[in-house]
């Protein structure tokens, strides 16, 4: 019975440093090479995801990136598989965080398998939180400083407000949570202060997504691991879900298991234990 393995990004397996250390790198390489069914599931872009990941070379699957709006073919880049928002469903988002003085970040592509995205932003009145992440992706081609009448322009498919406190995001977060229409999040970000509010259509989550990705891999089981609460709806279909030492307790709670922290290789080392167990003698 052919096994997926889906690994979180940030907090999981990549270092506190958001990257893959020397050790996982040669034990994922050798897993691979093996024939391990392995990817990852992320709130990033593929465009971010890829940096961090470079050491890894071709994981040789597509990955799941935005919190599983898409699956994304490595080899170019282009979107096998995505979810947008309805006008209507566009429409009401803004006015729910225009009422709040929220001006988000909106992420649209112009057609629905391509790669190029746009993420627009209003540049007056950012948060502390919204500059450091544009001060940290300085030449990032699809940033771009818009007004207000064009923030929502294009085909949507993920809109995030950033801010520096989760008191600025409560009412809105409550409003859309309500609705039910929605995929939303409130977390804090693992590399600043900041909080970030993410929307999505309600198709969009890791569980979803994990899901096509096994139909496109071939695959009958779902081994994962994650460490936030983005990770549970993923946790919730696997075969088996281990959420490292450093994960959030209610991931904890839901996971088969707790394994070593991400600065000690607790997905690898777990990986390559898995590995050595299921295979036939």
């Amino acid at each position: 019975m052919k096994t997926l393995y889906l690994s979180d990004l940030d907090g999981t397996l990549l270092t506190p440093e958001a990257c893959v250390s020397a050790r996982t790198t040669e034990i994922l390489h050798s897993l691979v090479q093996a024939g391990m069914t392995f990817s990852y599931a992320t709130a990033r872009s593929f465009s971010t995801a890829k940096k961090v990941t470079a050491a890894l070379g071709d994981l040789r699957l597509p990955v799941i990136v935005y919190n599983g709006e898409a699956i994304v073919d490595t080899a170019d880049g282009s979107v096998l598989d995505a979810v947008y928002f309805t006008r209507d469903e566009v429409i009401h988002i803004r006015r729910v965080l225009e009422a709040a003085g929220l001006r988000p970040m909106v992420y649209s592509r112009a057609a629905a398998h391509v790669r190029g995205e746009r993420v627009a932003y209003c540049a007056s009145g950012c948060s502390r939180g919204l500059a450091y992440y544009l001060e940290t992706r300085r030449g990032d081609e699809r940033l771009h400083a818009v007004d207000v009448e064009t923030l929502y322009d294009g085909r949507i498919f993920y809109i995030t407000a950033i801010e520096d406190s989760r008191e600025a995001c409560a009412a809105p977060y409550a409003a859309l949570c309500a609705d039910g229409r929605f995929h939303v999040l409130l977390q804090r970000d693992l590399y600043s202060d900041a909080y970030y509010f993410e929307i999505m259509p309600k198709a969009a989550s890791k569980a979803n997504a994990a899901k096509r990705l096994m139909t496109l891999c071939d695959c009958e089981r779902l081994v994962c691991f994650g460490d936030g609460e983005n990770d549970l709806s993923m946790f919730h279909i696997a075969d088996a879900g281990y959420a490292v030492e450093n994960a959030a307790d209610v991931l904890k709670t839901a996971a088969d298991a707790v394994i070593p922290s991400n600065r000690e290789d607790g997905v690898a080392r777990k990986l390559l234990a898995l590995w050595a167990t299921e295979q036939p003698e």
